[in-house]
């Protein structure tokens, strides 16, 4: 459990009126029940465990039927998101970054929906919530609801293009190949939003993307500074920059080789001669 806070903004929310008074409850609990990263264990006995422990004591069959009625109700009008990583069923609480300003956030442990795993690095803006997804390896969201005051109707997803799917494909694998525990990150709406603002918007091409890729994975640096392609994007130019510079040093250490080279043997014959 961690101390949290709460903006007086959320008492005067016009979506927090539409939520019962239990689900209100519910949601300030789950609050300080998720980590730093705003993901927790989709698991009623832990969220029940940590959150209303002593309402279990004193009535555990209406406190459980309560606890589950009212997230579930939190995930029907978007404040939360449930979905699986790996077989583990989780739960993310939207506008986790705007609602939360941890200072210093502890590790994460637990992916949020778009694959990524810290504070701050998350392309998450908005609701991700809809009934529950499972994000097997590989696979993106099976559909996102919208989160606006009236309606909450689900939003019709984009067909599936060839190029993107492509390049969030090889950029999984990447990740997998080059990950000290082999996982297969999630392939999320974020992940396929990036691959297409940089073929659509930044005028990358898919051989272009795929290249700078491998380059990134298998550099000592950047390998373990992008891992997912929002991140790519993000600092795709520097990559490109400094994917360039091995060819040049490569060109040029040869020479360095052979004058060094000529160096040691001159030294060599002015202390023993030509050897003759």
């Amino acid at each position: 459990m961690r101390i949290r806070s709460t903006k007086p903004e959320f008492w005067r929310s016009e979506r927090v009126a539409l939520l019962s008074w239990d689900a209100r409850l519910v949601l300030k609990g789950l609050e300080s029940y998720v980590d730093d990263n705003g993901v927790g264990k989709d698991d009623m006995a832990l969220i029940l465990g940590d959150v209303f422990s002593r309402d279990m004591l004193a009535n555990p069959r209406d406190t459980l039927a309560r606890v589950s009625a009212s997230v579930s109700e939190l995930a029907e009008h978007g404040f939360l998101h449930r979905y699986e990583a790996d077989g583990t069923r989780l739960l993310y609480l939207s506008w986790w970054d705007s609602n939360q300003r941890i200072d210093r956030p502890g590790k994460g442990r637990l992916p949020r929906p778009d694959g990524t795993m810290e504070y701050k690095d998350s392309e998450i803006r908005d609701s991700v919530a809809s009934p529950r997804d499972t994000l097997a390896p590989g696979t993106g969201e099976q559909g996102n609801r919208g989160t606006e005051d009236q309606g909450n109707r689900s939003a019709p997803a984009d067909p599936p293009r060839e190029d993107v799917e492509h390049i969030c494909t090889v950029f999984a694998d990447l990740c997998q190949s080059t990950a000290t525990n082999g996982k297969r990150p999630t392939i999320t709406k974020a992940w396929r939003d990036a691959a297409r603002r940089l073929i659509d918007i930044d005028g990358r091409s898919v051989d272009d993307i795929e290249r700078i890729a491998r380059w990134a994975h298998a550099d000592d640096f950047w390998v373990s500074n992008v891992r997912s392609l929002p991140k790519l994007r993000e600092k795709f130019e520097t990559l490109t920059q400094q994917a360039q510079r091995p060819a040049r040093q490569q060109q040029a250490r040869p020479n360095r080789d052979i004058t060094s080279g000529m160096s040691l043997v001159a030294s060599h014959q002015r202390l023993y001669g030509d050897g003759a």
